[in-house]
């Protein structure tokens, strides 16, 4: 950008993961090329460690860190820790912001928001409710929050001299992609029941310039969700679930969608022109986690 360039303008990054799943060892990533598979070295937490600081140190205050969910389940230490092993070097890496993703309930409510409380991020998701349990049962002492909010459903990050949004959702079939013994005790619901209403918050009230959608449902529910009316006012949905890389963002009639890959392999950059408080130009991109080009951190390893 021109004007970015001479100073006329100012950029603000996202850089989101997800569906991480435990992956904390750099190891072989499918490719193809020419037609042809191919294996490369990709992922990591040192390798990612060093790739998002190089990154955010571009221009740290407009950075935003973005991790989709999917990350406590997958791996060896992550299952023998119950994910209390994650959060540490999930911290690390530095994240300003965590979506729970469908594997987080894999240990149970009280272990899901045990490990997600224990991180630095904030959390975000509006399709998450606390439901009772039966009376009498051990957990029945959360019987009181039954109908609330688990995490805010919104949360706003002031950059590059505008506001922006994002709501958060997760997929409200996990109770059906998994056994539902693990999200014993939630209640998920569509997105399409609040969205509206969350987005005009985030339109109307709290002035964003930008409003985008943190999602994990999957590719084609994300691209089905685009279609319809009720995500009007949102300009993207970063999303996860189905371990897309999608390099090109997929338009749909009110919005666009984008995936980011899986394994700690790929982060997706987002850079956003912003001039006079308004949004002037975008460009999106899928970039490797390549050890070659960001030799891993010393300290996280």
């Amino acid at each position: 950008s021109q004007a970015v360039l001479q100073g006329k303008a100012q950029k603000f990054t996202i850089l989101h993961t997800s569906d991480i799943h435990a992956q904390l060892h750099t190891h072989d990533e499918f490719f193809l090329e020419g037609g042809k598979p191919v294996y490369k070295k990709r992922g990591g937490f040192g390798v990612l460690k060093t790739m998002i600081d190089t990154l955010r140190n571009e221009d740290a205050a407009n950075t935003i860190v973005i991790d989709g969910g999917d990350c406590f389940q997958g791996g060896g230490v992550a299952a023998m820790s119950e994910g209390r092993a994650l959060v540490p070097l999930m911290d690390r890496i530095g994240y300003d912001l965590v979506l729970p993703g469908n594997w987080e309930v894999i240990y149970g409510k009280e272990m899901m928001l045990k490990d997600l409380g224990a991180y630095k991020a904030d959390k975000v998701c509006a399709n998450m409710f606390h439901a009772a349990y039966p009376e009498g049962t051990t957990e029945d002492k959360n019987a009181t929050l039954k109908g609330e909010l688990i995490f805010p459903p919104y949360w706003t990050k002031r950059v590059a001299g505008v506001k922006i949004g994002f709501i958060g959702y997760n997929d409200p079939l996990t109770p059906k992609r998994q056994s539902p013994a693990y999200s014993y005790g939630i209640q998920f619901t569509k997105p399409e029941l609040n969205v509206a209403k969350y987005i005009r918050i985030l339109r109307d009230y709290e002035q964003c310039a930008m409003v985008f959608l943190v999602t994990h449902m999957g590719l084609a529910q994300q691209v089905g969700l685009a279609k319809e009316s009720e995500v009007e006012g949102a300009d993207l949905r970063l999303g996860a679930g189905t371990h897309e890389r999608v390099r090109a963002p997929i338009a749909g009639k009110y919005s666009k969608v984008t995936e980011p890959g899986a394994f700690g392999s790929f982060v997706s950059r987002l850079d956003v022109v912003v001039e006079d408080g308004k949004v002037k130009d975008s460009h999106y991109e899928l970039l490797d986690v390549d050890p070659e080009k960001y030799p891993a951190d010393a300290g996280m390893l």
